[in-house]
């Protein structure tokens, strides 16, 4: 019964889903990952079936959530083991960022980056910890619990890596100074494609033309989307053009080509999602213009059908036009140096290349 249990953990663990249901009741029609799948292994193995028929009326059916804390605290403690002793006496790079969770707590995440026995380059997690305030001593003590909790200790630091907030990377107060004060080894590593994106946000945000682009680019996206009609709309019509574009030759037919998709939103902390803006907008231009038309002459209010017109108006200047296909020109440089940036096996050479 107990291998059974782990077995249940460790598979809801490696694929990452919840182990409870809203309604645990035997009477309910599903009763959560863990139950259902304890269930499930049960009904395709003849000896789990006949133990827990025995133990059915007893407290011994390792069904409670306390039994599910201790199996997967268990597996987090050997994890952990088994991570410590690859590091073992090696120097490592201290990775830390701090975000915000659902419930609005702050939270630090560390993670180590060490070369293993056979010459590999590990990243791993090791921790998350919440923190009541975001200054550097708060930081740095909860860096210190995760490392002394370890026996990982803060001399055999060799790199250390965080975002570009203040708080983390300034010169003489930010948490990389303080660690430098009782480590000087530590080299500091502002993560480049998150230096890229920053620059392409600056360069930008500070250019009028540019502004201007995005900012109409996500009003016509969040027009079209607003209502669930206009979608299906823009879908229908946009199936059409391919159609007759691949009737008249003017398509290449393939697998993989001509796909169905939809007006892309963009977002200021993935700066590619821009890039994947513009394209849609770009290749679905024609059907967003005819979508936007319907939707100015069937405009129940005067409102409405003034701001529809004006995007209208908006998207057929010239200006626009040249914004978006230059805009694609170099995010799509941009965003092939950043891609090439993330990769696990780039090299210095090629990345400057790229640069």
């Amino acid at each position: 019964m107990l291998t059974a249990a782990i077995d249940c953990v460790r598979f809801l663990l490696r694929q990452g889903l919840s182990f409870r249901g809203h309604d645990e009741s035997s009477n309910s029609d599903n009763r959560g990952n863990y139950l259902e799948l304890l269930d499930f292994l049960a009904d395709h193995n003849e000896e789990i079936k006949i133990v827990a028929s025995q133990y059915a009326s007893s407290n011994l059916k390792l069904t409670s959530p306390k039994v599910h804390k201790e199996i997967y605290f268990a597996a987090l403690a050997q994890t952990l083991t088994y991570i410590m002793k690859d590091i073992g006496n090696s120097y490592f790079f201290l990775i830390v960022d701090e975000s915000r969770d659902i419930s609005t707590k702050e939270q630090l995440v560390i993670a180590v980056r060490y070369v293993d026995k056979l010459g590999q380059v590990i990243e791993r997690f090791i921790g998350i910890k919440h923190v009541t305030s975001t200054n550097i001593v708060t930081l740095k003590v909860a860096i210190e619990d995760i490392l002394a909790k370890h026996s990982l200790s803060i001399h055999r630091i060799r790199g250390q890596g965080y975002d570009g907030a203040s708080n983390m990377r300034g010169e003489f107060h930010g948490l990389k100074a303080i660690i430098l004060n009782d480590n000087p080894q530590p080299f500091y590593v502002h993560c480049f494609a998150h230096q890229l994106q920053l620059c392409l946000v600056a360069v930008a945000k500070n250019h009028w033309q540019v502004k201007q682009l995005f900012e109409f680019t996500s009003r016509i996206i969040n027009t079209i989307g607003v209502s669930f009609k206009r979608p299906d709309a823009l879908k229908s019509i946009q199936h059409e053009k391919v159609l007759l574009h691949l009737k008249n030759g003017n398509l290449i037919s393939g697998k993989g080509l001509n796909q169905e998709t939809n007006l892309q939103k963009s977002s200021d902390t993935r700066w590619s999602s821009h890039l994947h803006s513009l394209i849609s907008l770009m290749h679905m231009y024609a059907s967003v213009i005819e979508v936007l038309e319907i939707d100015k002459d069937e405009g129940v209010h005067d409102q409405q059908s003034v701001e529809v017109g004006v995007l209208i108006d908006i998207m057929e200047s010239f200006d626009f036009i040249f914004s978006m296909h230059l805009m694609i020109d170099i995010l799509g440089i941009t965003n092939e140096l950043s891609q090439s940036l993330q990769r696990k096996d780039q090299d210095i050479e090629n990345a400057m290349k790229l640069v």
